[in-house]
């Protein structure tokens, strides 16, 4: 409109342009007018170039393209807001109000500036259709090595070739049901130790008593006790089976095994407990923090003989076991595993072994004490099948 009052110098040239003027601050001053106009501005130019010609006609200079957007100070608290349009009052746009005086203005100025800028506005997160994957856990390493299988070492006359590493690394799957989890037995409940002081008896035969507490007998009582002080609760048959029929012994042993195992389903292991004949007579010991101890060693039978024996790879698995945790408890304890190609009623459970303690030169205090370790040992054996359940 400035070039119309350059062109023309007359009154009425004046006078019109004064009144479009004047007609135009007016329809500015209007807030729904001025907020159309702003509106259709911005929709015709778009928001960055709108800015940039109001910032240009307010100030006389442009920003430059690539500034923040808080160079636009027209950005925010602008926009007019929409009349509602089911005839309730609408808002009244923020341009519309009365501003503030300059010292107001300051001052609100300065207060924002020092307040903390509010977190932004997170949106919630859109739910997969797929659930979510959870976080990978660190793989548990085996309970044992191939190296600790590699350290055991075999005797009898068993000629199976077995893979020792596979055996102790198979998980046992033994049933987990409430009450005792052992069965301890003596196929030969006769046989006793060199006497010593106050442990004398009336022998049988060589070797042999039927004084039960000053035979295997009592070795197994000390192995009951033990297993109870550690929690793990243990059955233990103290009669005769090899007597007066030393040649049924097995088979009267293995009928008493038979009827526990119905009476009591949860046994998942049967120790037959022993004392060993050597062919020498050598008295082996091991020296312990100040005590002898009567050296052990785990017989494990198969179906080489021609017996049925579906369990003989598990009895070993579970035998192999034991000896390595045997020697990590004490080393040099357990004497090296006898394989053999006899059943003795091992076909019964997938835990079932025999443990010879000490032979006959050894004494029954010495047999005694190496108790305590089978115990410990046989207790981390039921904790580590406890880790594999049955599916």
């Amino acid at each position: 409109m400035y070039p119309i009052l350059y062109r023309k110098k007359t009154g009425t040239s004046f006078c019109v342009a004064l009144l479009l003027f004047a007609l135009s601050v007016r329809l500015l001053g209007l807030p729904v007018f001025r907020a159309a106009l702003w509106e259709a501005a911005q929709s015709v130019l778009g928001g960055e170039t709108f800015f940039r010609v109001a910032l240009f006609l307010e100030t006389g200079s442009l920003p430059d393209r690539a500034a923040a957007p808080e160079a636009f100070p027209f950005q925010s608290g602008t926009q007019a807001q929409p009349s509602a349009s089911d005839g309730s009052e609408a808002t009244t746009p923020a341009s519309a109000e009365t501003p503030a005086s300059a010292e107001t203005a300051a001052s609100a100025e300065t207060a924002a500036s020092t307040e903390t800028a509010a977190p932004p506005r997170t949106e919630a997160p859109t739910q997969s259709a797929e659930p979510a994957q959870p976080a990978s856990a660190a793989p548990v390493p085996p309970p044992f090595t191939e190296a600790e299988a590699e350290a055991i070492r075999f005797r009898g006359n068993c000629t199976y070739q077995v893979d020792k590493t596979a055996l102790l690394l198979r998980p046992l799957n033994w049933k987990q049901l409430s009450g005792p989890k052992i069965l301890i037995v003596h196929s030969h409940s006769c046989e006793a130790y060199t006497q010593s002081e106050g442990h004398n008896y009336i022998p049988d035969a060589n070797y042999r008593t039927l004084d039960l507490s000053n035979s295997v007998v009592a070795v197994g009582d000390a192995l009951t006790e033990a297993l109870g002080a550690l929690g793990v609760e243990a059955i233990h048959d103290r009669t005769y089976n090899d007597y007066p029929d030393y040649n049924r012994s097995y088979a009267v042993a293995r009928e008493k095994i038979q009827t526990y195992l119905e009476q009591y389903p949860s046994i998942t292991m049967v120790i037959d407990l022993h004392r060993d004949a050597l062919d020498k007579p050598v008295r082996e010991k091991v020296e312990w923090e100040g005590q002898t101890l009567a050296p052990l060693m785990l017989v494990i039978g198969t179906d080489e003989g021609g017996l049925n024996h579906p369990h003989w790879e598990n009895n070993l698995s579970c035998g192999l076991k034991l000896q390595a945790l045997g020697n990590r408890e004490l080393p040099g304890l357990f004497k090296n595993l006898s394989f053999r190609r006899e059943r003795f009623n091992g076909d019964l459970t997938p835990g079932s072994l025999i443990v010879e303690v000490g032979s006959t030169e050894n004494t029954l205090p010495e047999a005694l004490a190496s108790m305590p370790y089978l115990a410990r040992c046989v207790a981390e054996l039921l904790n580590l099948q406890a880790s594999t359940p049955l599916p």
